[in-house]
C-alpha cells in the first residue's frame, strides 16, 4: 500500500480497487479477492471494478493470471507503473480540490499543487525497508498458491463457478479447524455432484453449509436431527462420552460393536446427521492428524476416497 498511495494519474475508482487489492496483497504483492468483494469495500459496482481492473492491467501495474477466464490471482506491481501522458481529468491537479481554476500567473500559489496527503509530514513512522520477521513469508506463499489452486481446480459442468468460489472462500476461513486440502476439495466435488443428482442444487447445498457454519455438504433437512433427542438424552449429547452412549442407544448403535470408542463416535454422528456433532468430531479429530480429518471427512459426505488403503470409519 505504501507503493501504491503516491501513484498519479489514474482515477478514483482505479485508485480505489489499487487500494483494495494492495490491501489484501502479501509480501510478494499476490491477492485474490473476488470482483465483488472489491465492489463491497469500495462501494462500486461490479462493471467498475471490471473496468479499473482492466485500465490497472494496460497501464501494467496489476497482472491478472487468469485459468480458463478466471482470476486465479493479481500481481501488484508498483514499480512497473508509468503514468499516462493524458492525465485522468479528476487526477489532474487543481488549485481547489477538483474544481477548475481561472488562470493565474505563476506566483500565485493557488495555482500550484497543494502537497497530496500522502506527502504531508506525520508523526506516524514509515515502515522499515527491511522485512519483518513476524510477517514469515515463505510459509504464506505455498498456503497462497494451493488457495488459487484449489479455487480454479476443474469443475463439472453442474458446478457453477460462483458456487464454487463461495465454498472456496467459506473452507478457508474455516482451515484452522478443518484443513481444505485437495483431497478434500475433491470430496467436496464429489459430494456436490451427488446431491445435484439427488436433486439439491449446489447453490442450495453451499448455501445451508455456509449459513450452519459446517464443513461439509450435507443434504438440507428439516431441523429433524435435534427433534430426535428423546428423555433422557442432553441437548448437547455430542459434548460427553455418556452423551453419546444415550444417543446410541436411542439411534440402534451398539456400542459393543466397535472396538474404539472414536468408530462409535463417528457412526453415532452420522447416523444422527449434519449437526453441529459432527463439526465438534472434525474440529477434534483435525487437530490431531489431517489424514485422520480428510477419511472423516469422506465418511460423513459418503464419497469413498481416492486411496485404496482407506478403511471405513465405521
Amino acid at each position: 500500500m505504501s507503493a501504491c498511495w503516491p501513484l498519479q494519474g489514474m482515477s478514483l475508482a482505479q485508485k480505489a480497487v489499487l487500494i483494495s487489492l494492495a490491501d489484501n496483497a502479501n509480501d510478494q504483492g499476490v491477492c485474490w479477492p473476488s470482483i465483488a468483494t472489491i465492489g463491497k469495500r469500495i462501494c462500486a459496482s461490479e462493471r467498475a471494478v471490471q473496468n479499473a481492473i482492466k485500465w490497472l492491467e494496460s497501464a501494467g501495474i496489476v497482472l491478472a493470471n487468469r485459468n480458463n477466464g478466471r482470476h486465479t490471482s493479481y500481481t501488484i506491481t508498483p514499480a512497473s507503473y508509468a503514468p499516462p501522458k493524458e492525465m485522468h481529468p479528476r487526477s489532474k491537479c487543481t488549485g481547489a480540490g477538483d474544481a477548475p481554476t481561472p488562470a493565474a500567473d505563476a506566483s500565485d500559489p493557488r495555482s500550484k499543487c497543494a502537497t497530496p496527503p500522502h506527502q504531508v509530514p506525520t508523526n506516524r513512522k514509515e515502515p522499515s525497508e527491511e522485512p519483518s520477521l513476524n510477517r514469515q513469508p515463505a510459509r504464506r506463499a505455498p498456503r497462497v498458491a494451493l488457495h488459487a489452486e484449489l479455487l480454479n481446480i476443474e469443475l463439472p459442468a453442474s458446478i457453477p463457478f460462483a458456487v464454487w468460489d463461495a465454498w472456496c472462500e467459506h473452507r478457508e476461513a474455516k482451515s484452522k479447524d478443518a484443513p481444505w486440502t485437495r483431497p478434500a476439495a475433491r470430496v467436496s466435488i464429489k459430494k456436490l455432484e451427488m446431491l445435484a443428482a439427488a436433486g439439491q442444487s449446489p447453490e442450495v447445498t453451499v448455501d445451508e453449509a455456509v449459513l450452519r457454519g459446517w464443513t461439509g455438504l450435507f443434504p438440507v433437512k428439516a431441523d429433524a436431527a435435534t427433534a430426535g433427542t428423546a428423555a433422557g438424552v442432553a441437548a448437547d449429547w455430542w459434548k460427553t462420552e455418556s452423551g453419546y452412549l444415550a444417543r446410541g442407544q436411542q439411534l440402534g448403535i451398539d456400542r459393543a460393536k466397535f472396538q474404539f470408542f472414536e468408530q462409535f463416535k463417528a457412526r453415532v454422528c452420522k447416523a444422527a446427521g449434519p449437526g453441529e456433532w459432527m463439526e465438534e468430531l472434525l474440529r477434534t479429530v483435525g487437530r490431531e492428524s489431517e489424514e485422520r480429518y480428510e477419511a472423516l471427512y469422506a465418511y460423513f459426505n459418503e464419497v469413498p476416497r481416492d486411496r485404496p488403503d482407506h478403511q471405513e470409519a465405521a
